[in-house]
């Protein structure tokens, strides 16, 4: 043991580590958790502007609006989960919004919209992919072409995507509320 002014005294070798102060557990899950959803947000923040621009199209035919560019993209009508999936893109915005002061009302509110907008709408469109998915595997024939690539593959991507998305992210969010939640310290009797 080394020093510049000579031997250090006994017991200060870093050898009496176990009866420091150390971080609580509730800050530390907290701290990872919340790096862990964020990332996981912001994947879904580019999803959702991708599905932004893969609706844009019907969009603006709906709106009445007629773009020239869009006309040439040739895309398929979309399917309705795709527009009830892209709602789940306001509750990522109430998780994002959450983080910043352990808002528990506003993670649960994440939590109950990515379910009913983002896990629902995964869920039908898997149902609604599975036929024109069988037969691409059985008979290599499909109906659409999404960017050069067959339109069943696309939305299945997508799809193993969003599910992963909105997993993680509930079981990110779960974890945060259970490291907000204030601590009760129960009464001794006797």
């Amino acid at each position: 043991m080394a020093s510049k002014y000579g031997n250090r005294p006994d017991g200060s070798d870093g050898s009496d580590f176990w009866h420091r102060e150390s971080i609580a557990w509730q800050y530390k899950v907290s701290t990872e958790n919340k790096s862990r959803l964020r990332l996981d947000l912001l994947i879904h923040f580019i999803t959702g502007f991708l599905m932004f621009i893969r609706l844009l199209p019907a969009l603006t035919a709906f709106f009445g609006m007629s773009v020239k560019m869009l006309r040439r993209w040739d895309l398929p009508a979309p399917r309705s989960w795709e527009y009830a999936w892209f709602i789940s893109v306001v509750a990522a915005v109430l998780g994002w919004r959450a983080m910043p002061t352990n808002q528990i009302f506003l993670i649960k509110q994440y939590m109950l919209g990515s379910v009913v907008f983002g896990i629902f709408p995964v869920i039908f469109g898997f149902i609604d992919v599975a036929d024109d998915l069988g037969n691409y595997y059985n008979e290599r024939k499909y109906t659409y072409v999404m960017f050069g690539y067959p339109a069943v593959i696309v939305w299945f991507l997508f799809l193993i995507v969003a599910v992963q998305l909105h997993l993680f992210g509930l079981y990110f969010g779960t974890v945060l509320v259970k490291a907000w939640r204030p601590r009760v310290v129960k009464p001794k009797e006797g």
